[in-house]
């Protein structure tokens, strides 16, 4: 194992844009990752500080250009909104008219951006030159300087006539700008390109203002977004908004739930997602190599860390956000190296957990002052109950803070609110305070911006999160210690199980749809269509560029392929050990497989495609039967080394049901290996042959 002397930020830089060399190598991909690469819905994404979402804008850019996907990333800078700010205001000054004025403007910026990428492609550079209106409005666009925002300006400041009203300005804005016109010839050469266009909008809070301009800007950059996406189908919009903006949106926009709720991902972690993210990148930055996540945990750690129960007393420092836990454990491994030590101790962490309790407590400050005036005073009040307190004891200090207090702002807040009650459910919504469960003692926080359901009882029990505590000077008494050592996010009870019970809708409307294709020649291209869905599920990430063709014209005979990523597990060991950098996949949708299928299936094998092929095939048993199957199998794994594998439709059901539970996320490649290793050991060291009445026999080879 590498030693810690010597090494600043161990476990990768807290910021994405300066951590892209561990991001490369030990980027773990859970599940709101897995949702957006699927190019889901869920286009808005809302996160705090630090829970992922300019890595996430990192390894998306870098998985779908390796998907041959076109991707355009919009990463406006402080200055550019700044300046956009006043043409906005050119349109009006209540929000509404700004939403509108920006909604048709970035839309068209939108269009200009992806159009300049796909210039650069040769198969819809002469579509762009031969177009009316696109064409001409590309040229002018790439006139108007170097940024979108830029550029933006300039052509909704080009577009306002002297001496109009601003209602005629935003009404006209459209059709003088052609941007419908423009939008349906971009589709067109889209489709003579032949391939998609992601684009990733993040940084929508550098020079945001929390006022009727700045929201009307945001609120407009995501409702053209949706109009983008909503009118072309091969152009996928993907916004990355934090949650303080979030909220201030919904606050003022009537409308926004209703239209744009049921397309926002919340960004999530749990306890297993952040143990497996940390781990990673402990395996890559120390140089272990087992694969065990809690090994690699307790490589590092002394005793009283070790295990699952030993991180979430880590854990409870933080805010479950991955910045959280990698700025806590680099300060850690640091405090560790200066005392010539290899394993962290509790001492190490807690050294690191009080520096980063003030800067937590800063971030929450700066991050909800706009949408909670007197933040600071209202958290500082209720810091000298202690770290625990009743309802109606938080409720009568904030009432005497509401008569006592000098800020304008904060009285306002409160009158606004209508009680200490809700005062203390927003306090609950941004994760300052949790709620004591009664039936089971556990303290219930939300990271992630939701209130609670139930209603606060008088009686009822509040706990300061613990990673504020230090930073308000409240140290945790013994009595509250067993409160305090569960620790629960309420959004893993409620929001994931709404994703879970979508998920396993999904998986068991695609496993359901087998039963309606008939086995034969007539149902082929369904099953290949069938197939090769499956395998975008069960390898997905791991396998990439998947993509299914039929062989003869009649769709008889079809094959799948795929370049194999080899990020880790079985297929890394197929890349290792039988040199496959493409896979592939011949299907069959009949019960028996023929000598030929096997021939045909080992000719496409070789070179990029190494020395295994698998057939997906309808038979109801996964063995290789004694005679001609056994036989070919043999015989093409003797002259050239050649494996084909078997993969049963039945058998593929198998690990879709896997994919159920999430957090069984390496379930799929141990039945891979064990059904490999089978063939391995039966049919190529010695076999089990299967005959017609399904009898096993012991057969030496």
């Amino acid at each position: 194992m590498s030693s810690l002397e010597n090494k600043g930020n161990v476990l990768g830089d807290v910021r994405a844009e300066q951590d892209k060399a561990m991001l490369d190598v030990a980027f773990y991909d859970w599940q709101d990752h897995k949702i957006l690469s699927e190019a889901s819905d869920r286009y808005l994404v809302v996160g705090r500080r630090g829970t992922g979402k300019s890595a996430l804008t990192y390894k998306l850019n870098e998985e779908w250009r390796a998907q041959r996907d076109f991707v355009v990333v919009v990463a406006p800078n402080e200055e550019d909104v700044i300046g956009l700010r006043a043409t906005a205001t050119k349109f009006g000054t209540s929000l509404p008219r700004i939403r509108a004025a920006i909604k048709t403007g970035w839309r068209y910026a939108l269009v200009m951006e992806i159009a300049e990428k796909l210039s650069n492609h040769y198969k819809a550079q002469k579509d762009i030159a031969d177009s009316i209106f696109l064409n001409k409005a590309l040229k002018q666009w790439q006139s108007l300087g170097g940024t979108i925002i830029s550029r933006l300006k300039k052509t909704l400041q080009s577009s306002i006539v002297a001496g109009e009203e601003p209602e005629e300005s935003i009404s006209e804005l459209a059709g003088r700008l052609r941007v419908n016109d423009i939008t349906d010839e971009l589709c067109h050469s889209l489709k003579q390109s032949g391939r998609r266009v992601m684009v990733l909008i993040d940084r929508l809070d550098e020079g945001y203002e929390p006022d009727e301009i700045g929201i009307g800007i945001v609120d407009g950059i995501i409702y053209g977004s949706d109009d983008l996406r909503q009118r072309a189908e091969l152009i996928k919009t993907f916004l990355f908004l934090r949650d303080n903006v979030f909220r201030a949106i919904q606050n003022f926009d009537q409308d926004f739930t209703r239209n744009i709720e049921g397309s926002v991902l919340r960004l999530h972690w749990d306890v297993q997602e952040l143990f497996h993210m940390v781990c990673r990148r402990i395996r890559s930055a120390f140089g272990i190599t087992t694969e065990s996540d809690t090994r690699v945990w307790n490589a590092v750690t002394a005793n009283e860390l070790h295990g699952i129960q030993g991180f979430k007393s880590v854990l409870k420092m933080t805010l479950y956000r991955p910045r959280d836990l990698i700025s806590l454990l680099n300060t850690a491994f640091y405090n560790a190296s200066k005392a010539n030590r290899k394993h962290l101790i509790l001492e190490d962490l807690a050294a690191s957990a009080n520096h980063i309790s003030q800067i937590r407590y800063d971030d929450l400050r700066k991050e909800y002052s706009s949408v909670f005036p007197g933040i600071s005073e209202v958290t500082r009040t209720l810091s000298v109950l202690g770290a625990q307190f009743s309802v109606d004891e938080a409720k009568r200090v904030l009432t005497e803070l509401s008569e006592k207090t000098q800020d304008i702002h904060l009285a306002q807040h409160i009158a606004i609110m209508g009680s200490s009650e809700e005062i203390l459910k927003s306090l609950y919504g941004i994760g300052y305070v949790g709620l004591v469960d009664k039936l089971s003692g556990n303290t219930i926080f939300s990271h992630d911006g939701k209130k609670p359901d139930q209603l606060f009882e008088n009686s009822s029990l509040l706990m300061i999160h613990p990673c504020y505590r230090s930073a308000l000077g409240i140290a945790l008494d013994p009595a509250d210690q067993n409160s305090a050592e569960q620790i629960y996010d309420e959004y893993d009870i409620t929001i994931s199980s709404e994703v879970k019970e979508q998920r396993n809708k999904l998986i068991g409307r695609l496993i359901s749809e087998l039963d309606g294709i008939e086995k034969g020649d007539e149902d082929s291209s369904l099953f290949k269509d069938w197939a090769k869905r499956s395998i975008d599920l069960i390898a997905a990430r791991k396998l990439q560029n998947i993509q299914s063709r039929s062989i003869d014209s009649e769709s008889l005979n079809s094959e799948i392929t795929a370049t194999n990523r080899a990020l880790d597990g079985f297929w890394r060991d197929i890349l290792n050990k039988y040199h496959s950098r493409q896979i592939i996949f011949k299907v069959q949708n009949h019960e028996k497989l023929t000598a030929d299928d096997y021939r045909q299936c080992a000719a496409k094998i070789g070179g990029e495609y190494g020395d295994i092929g698998f057939i997906i095939c309808r038979d109801p048993q996964k063995e290789l039967s004694k005679g001609g199957e056994l036989e070919i199998f043999q015989s093409l794994y003797q002259d050239g080394h050649k494996l084909i594998i078997k993969l049963t439709a039945s058998f593929i059901i198998g690990l879709l049901s896997k994919l159920r539970s999430p957090q069984k996320y390496d379930q799929i490649d141990e039945a891979l290996e064990k059904h490999l290793a089978g063939y391995l050991r039966l049919y190529v060291s010695g076999f089990v042959a299967i005959d017609n009445s399904a009898r096993k026999k012991k057969i030496k080879v």
